[in-house]
């Protein structure tokens, strides 16, 4: 049927744009079709803001012509500092009329116009004095409207507009079933921001977007090595020209030095977290994101954070055929893949 097709899931970072495709495979199990990616040129994306429509719309048509997409509607994500979330109180009221109790809080909490804003709620599992908890997300239409021109120009129709917090909450939950019952922390460290999620009993509790990411790491190794932004991209990533003056040992410095401020503001967005839910506290940590590559970058989060921290497999229960993807692409695609494969979820019937 067509409105049970699954959605392209289409994730606009500020460094790669990625695209996946999944089709259904019987109950909870799904088999991977298309994924691809392509850089962007740097600052054609800004703190989740596109500053260059025409850079991200090339962009995008050459993706989706080099990998052979022909789906024509999609799935896309929002985040980073015009993405506003509140942690309210709203009266029990059935779903016909929870968006009407969400619209008084979005004008009471909400620093804009309610004209100006789309806004919706996430749904936790806590109830305070009789009232649901819940997570009010706006974003100005501006922003939104920016996302979808550059998408639509494409060619490509976008029919469901979410945050990244819940893109990722959906393919963790699909591929980490067993870790239901317990509190975790996603994070997908990106280039410029960092998406912070909190669950727990399968429910998104708490998201904060954190702006800062491998960038900053690149930046760095740029100004204190006076080396190009594309060389440093690389030493970060661990290739090392023969017979270059730069020693491994002067970047992984430098990865370590950032890493722990980087850590630090993961840290707080942690204790924020555990300081207002008193009950609970996260147990694990999963990592995903393009800076995970960096083994000195691991090394800092795993020696700071005193807790478990694993890499999360965003493909870990997706059936992946050999034609699509080998082993290998696989494993080296993991670290981006996590957004798109969660946007990719979506599908024609949902709302």
């Amino acid at each position: 049927m067509f409105y049970n097709k699954q959605l392209m899931g289409l994730d606009l970072g500020s460094y790669l744009i990625k695209a996946a495709q999944l089709q259904k495979k019987g109950k909870g199990k799904y088999q991977l079709k298309k994924f691809g990616f392509i850089p962007i040129p740097v600052n054609t994306m800004v703190d989740g803001s596109i500053m260059n429509t025409y850079e991200m719309n090339d962009a995008v048509k050459t993706l989706l012509a080099k990998e052979r997409f022909r789906d024509k509607f999609c799935s896309i994500a929002v985040a980073g500092h015009g993405i506003i979330n509140r942690v309210i109180n709203v009266p029990k009221v059935s779903q016909q009329e929870f968006y009407n109790a969400l619209r008084v809080e979005a004008e009471t909490h909400i620093p804009h116009d309610i004209k100006e804003i789309y806004f919706d709620g996430i749904k936790t599992d806590i109830v305070e004095d009789g009232r649901d908890r819940v997570i009010l997300i706006a974003a100005r239409k501006d922003l939104i409207g920016d996302f979808i021109q550059v998408v639509s120009d494409a060619g490509v129709k976008p029919m469901s507009v979410e945050i990244d917090a819940t893109a990722l909450a959906n393919i963790f939950e699909l591929n980490y079933p067993e870790e239901k019952d317990n509190t975790v922390a996603v994070l997908n460290i990106g280039a410029s921001k960092t998406n912070i999620v909190v669950m727990s009993n399968g429910n998104v509790r708490f998201f904060r977007d954190v702006l800062t990411g491998g960038n900053f790491i690149t930046e760095e190794i740029t100004r204190r090595l006076k080396v190009s932004f594309q060389q440093a991209e690389s030493l970060k990533s661990g290739t090392h020209a023969t017979g270059d003056s730069i020693l491994p040992n002067q970047v992984e410095e430098i990865i370590a030095d950032v890493a722990k401020n980087m850590v630090s503001d993961i840290m707080r967005v942690f204790d924020y977290y555990t300081n207002t839910n008193p009950e609970d506290s996260v147990a694990k940590v999963f990592v995903t994101g393009g800076t995970t590559k960096s083994f000195t970058f691991m090394q800092a989060l795993q020696s700071t954070l005193t807790i478990p921290v694993e890499r999360m497999n965003p493909f870990k229960e997706i059936i992946v055929p050999g034609q699509v993807l080998s082993r290998e692409e696989v494993e080296d695609y993991s670290h981006v893949a996590a957004l798109s494969l969660g946007l990719a979820l979506r599908r024609m019937d949902e709302q």
